[in-house]
């Protein structure tokens, strides 16, 4: 089977590709709160609605675990297909098992989902689950995803890098001729 190190290539070949290919995808800012309700809902936070700049009955996402974190990612669906168009342009896994294998994990739990009359998300038991949620949630713009972390693991900072860390993985991946706003 595949080796960590090689999923992770695939992995960051795959978004570079995406991300090259979509270069007008919306992107989410902030850091915002939420609570969950007693039937596993939550409202969208308005800043993040009004990134959208939709109507909430045209509002229509795909939720799922994230790769590496213990969180959730919400996709907009527009991104959500731009994205999987590039993967399966990129991958074969018709004929390919690896590919095929790497899409059914990448895609594995996913659900789609719109806001209620309210405004609100309904959460998945399996997707509730696997993020550990309690009431406390935090949403995340994270690029063209929308992180849901569960207050105290986000708090916690369990998947996060320390400083040093950061700024050693940063000189990795960008080098030191790197412009970001070129």
């Amino acid at each position: 089977m595949w080796k960590n190190g090689e999923i992770k290539f695939i992995f960051t070949i795959v978004i570079v590709f995406y991300l090259k290919q979509n270069k007008n995808i919306m992107t989410f800012v902030g850091e915002h709160s939420g609570k969950l309700d007693a039937k596993a809902r939550v409202l969208l936070p308005a800043p993040l609605k009004r990134q959208l700049n939709s109507s909430d009955e045209t509002l229509r996402f795909v939720l799922k675990k994230s790769n590496y974190k213990q969180c959730l990612e919400l996709h907009p669906i527009e991104s959500w297909t731009a994205m999987m168009t590039q993967l399966t342009k990129k991958l074969n896994p018709i004929f390919n098992k690896k590919h095929n294998v790497f899409l059914t994990q990448f895609a594995k739990g996913t659900v789609e989902v719109s806001l209620d009359a309210m405004g609100r998300l309904l959460v998945t038991k399996n997707l509730f689950d696997f993020a550990g949620f309690s009431k406390e949630l935090v949403f995340l713009g994270v690029g063209a995803v929308i992180e849901i972390w569960d207050k105290s693991k986000y708090d916690a900072n369990e998947s996060m890098l320390s400083q040093s860390d950061f700024e050693q993985l940063a000189a990795e991946i960008f080098g030191d001729n790197f412009n970001l706003y070129e």
